[in-house]
Formats: C-alpha cells, sequence, structure tokens
C-alpha cells in the first residue's frame, strides 16, 4: 500500500491536543459552573482527544514498522526521538514551576519517593504520583502523561505482534483475524477489570494503565490501516460525511438516550461510537489532504500542546482554582506559544538527528 505524504494527521492531532487542553481546562478551574463553560465542555467533549491519538498510532505506527520491518533500530530510534527529549524538558519546565511555587525543596529532593517519582517520569511510569505533590493543582504534576506511557507500550509490543504479521504466507485475512482476536481480548479485559476492582481501588488504577485496557483503540487504526485499499472509496474526500454521522450518533444514543458514557464506554454502542470516530479520524487525514499544510506551515504544535498544559495548569490552579474566561483564553493562548517554542527548539532539531544518528 502507498499513502500520500499530503495529510492532514498533523492538523487533527493539534485539534486533538486542543481538545484535551479545553476539557481539562474547563474541568479543573471550575468553568462548567457557568452556562458557556458547560456548553463547551460539551462541544470538546463530542470529539475525544485521546482515542484519537490512539487510533493514530494504530495506524501510522503500524505503517512505520511494516517500512522498517529490517531495521527495527530505526523504528525504536525513530520513536524514542519523537517522545523523550521534549517529554525531559517538560519534566525540567514542570520542577521548575514546582520549586517556584514551594512544592520541592532540599529535604524532599534526596528522599526516596522524589527520587522515585523523577526515576518514573524518565522512564515509562509517567502516571506515578507522590504525596509532597498532592496539594499542588489537582494532585498531579502532569496527569496527561498517563498516556505516554500506554503510548510506549504499544511501540513495544507492535514489533512483537509484527513477527508473525510480516510473515511472508500471511494472507490479508489471516492479519486481520490476529488484529481482531487482539482487538476482542482487549475487550474481555476491559469486561474483566471493570467487574473485579473498582476503578478507585489501588490494583484497579493500576491495571487501567495497562495496554490491554487501551489496545483495541489502536487495533482499529491497524485494521484500517490493513485494509484501507478496499476502505479508501469510502474515506477518502469524505470526512464531513463521517464527522457529521459521529455527532449524530453521539448526540442521540449518548445525549438523548443516555445509552453509553463515551468512546471508552466497553458497551456494544461504545464501541460502535469508537469505530465511527476512527474512520472519521482518517477520512479527515485524506480529505482535503493539503489543508494541514497551509494552515500550520510544518509546525506541528500537538505534542507540545499536551505534555505542557496541565503543568500550566497546576501551576495557575494552585495560585487561583476559579477564574475568568478571559484569563483562561489567555493561560491555553499561552500554552500554545510554549508547544510552539517546543516544536521550534526541541523536537524540529531534535528530528533533525534520527538520519545522523543512524549512519
Amino acid at each position: 500500500m502507498t499513502f500520500s505524504r499530503e495529510n492532514n494527521f498533523d492538523l487533527i492531532r493539534l485539534v486533538a491536543a486542543i481538545q484535551v487542553m479545553l476539557f481539562h481546562g474547563t474541568t479543573f478551574f471550575n468553568l462548567t459552573n457557568v452556562d458557556w463553560g458547560k456548553d463547551l465542555q460539551m462541544t470538546v467533549y463530542l470529539m475525544p482527544g485521546v482515542p484519537i491519538f490512539f487510533t493514530i498510532s494504530g495506524f501510522l505506527i503500524y505503517q512505520s514498522v511494516e517500512r522498517n520491518r529490517d531495521k527495527l533500530k530505526k523504528y525504536f530510534v525513530n520513536r524514542a526521538l519523537r517522545i523523550y527529549p521534549a517529554l525531559y524538558v517538560c519534566l525540567a519546565f514542570t520542577i521548575m514551576l514546582l520549586l517556584i511555587s514551594g512544592y520541592i525543596y532540599w529535604p524532599l529532593v534526596f528522599s526516596k519517593s522524589f527520587l522515585g517519582w523523577l526515576a518514573a517520569q524518565l522512564s515509562v511510569f509517567q502516571f506515578l504520583k507522590i504525596p509532597a505533590f498532592d496539594n499542588w493543582g489537582v494532585g498531579h504534576p502532569n496527569g496527561s502523561l498517563w498516556s505516554i506511557s500506554v503510548e510506549v507500550q504499544f511501540y513495544l509490543i507492535l514489533p512483537l505482534m509484527a513477527l508473525y504479521l510480516f510473515k511472508k504466507d500471511a494472507s490479508l485475512t489471516k492479519k486481520n483475524l490476529m488484529i481482531l482476536g487482539i482487538l476482542i481480548l482487549s475487550v474481555v479485559y476491559n469486561i474483566w477489570l471493570k467487574n473485579s476492582y473498582p476503578e478507585t481501588s489501588k490494583i484497579g488504577k493500576l491495571l487501567s494503565l495497562f495496554i490491554m485496557k487501551y489496545l483495541y483503540f489502536f487495533c482499529v487504526g491497524v485494521l484500517i490501516y490493513l485494509n484501507f485499499d478496499k476502505l479508501k472509496r469510502f474515506l477518502v474526500g469524505k470526512a464531513w460525511i463521517w464527522i457529521s454521522v459521529f455527532i449524530i450518533y453521539t448526540v442521540v444514543f449518548r445525549n438523548w438516550l443516555n445509552l453509553f458514557e463515551n468512546v471508552y464506554d466497553v458497551s456494544f454502542l461504545g464501541i460502535v461510537a469508537d469505530l465511527i470516530l476512527s474512520l472519521a479520524t482518517i477520512s479527515a487525514a485524506y480529505s482535503m489532504p493539503k489543508l494541514s499544510g497551509r494552515l500550520l506551515n510544518g509546525n506541528d504544535l500537538s505534542y507540545g500542546i499536551y505534555i505542557y498544559h496541565m503543568p500550566v495548569f497546576n501551576y495557575f490552579y494552585h495560585r487561583q482554582p476559579n477564574i475568568s474566561i478571559e484569563k483562561f483564553i489567555i493561560i491555553c493562548l499561552g500554552i500554545i506559544f510554549i508547544a510552539f517554542l517546543s516544536w521550534r527548539v526541541v523536537e524540529k532539531n531534535v528530528l533533525k538527528l534520527k538520519s545522523k544518528i543512524l549512519t
């Protein structure tokens, strides 16, 4: 399969990151207490950002593994360069905000809990929180990073899945059946987890961060990729149809009839909602494919917005839990500016190292 380099994935990721930022902001700053706040939250809630990220990852990362099947070193280096350098700079930024707020002091720096937290942030356990920061903001310096841990797990297991998928005798039917089987296992895991452990329990929280809980999102993206040649006539150039279908479906079955919570809901209607959202996401990537380039000019701000918005929100929430709409807009614009600096100063320059490291 060949795919055009002109697509809207950067723009879609940007919209998804802004959705996450606005949803968290309206929730944490109590902006839902006024009518416009409720309306804004309901609007951004219609297109949940994290499932969109996971679908895109399934679609694109599988493509990356397939392209680098004989040189997995390149695959792992590319993934590490995309995730960790900017993440480490964000960690330094977060620590600076904690210092300014008075939550990091010398005795804490040498404590086991802080060193353990620091090690977790530098590895794959970004979801870890410690009591020392419970009263800063909403209680976690950067709670959004739980999805980074899930993404990294997916990056690690996908090459193992590919050992079978890339066999010469593996037909498209066999590949589809394998991915569908993994998707079903993920759904079964979710049902088991929901019925076995409360979401508030420690083991429940830990098991909810295991890749199996979210693997079906990625699998849908992989299935769309594998069958893109057959699906493209229904997807290319038809984004507004799929987006409209998703909005109507959500409004009718969730808002009016209250039959499912959201696309995370592992029920028949919830899974159908995720499938429609995934098809809408890939369709949008290949509808008016030059739009992203025209609007963004090659700048990819989505990752920066995603990793920086919670430390900034926590800093301001600690100072003033209730803010005006004007101040909220200014804070969001500031986060976008920080993301721009992250892209131009850190991410863009680091990505240029790919060819140098691998030569």
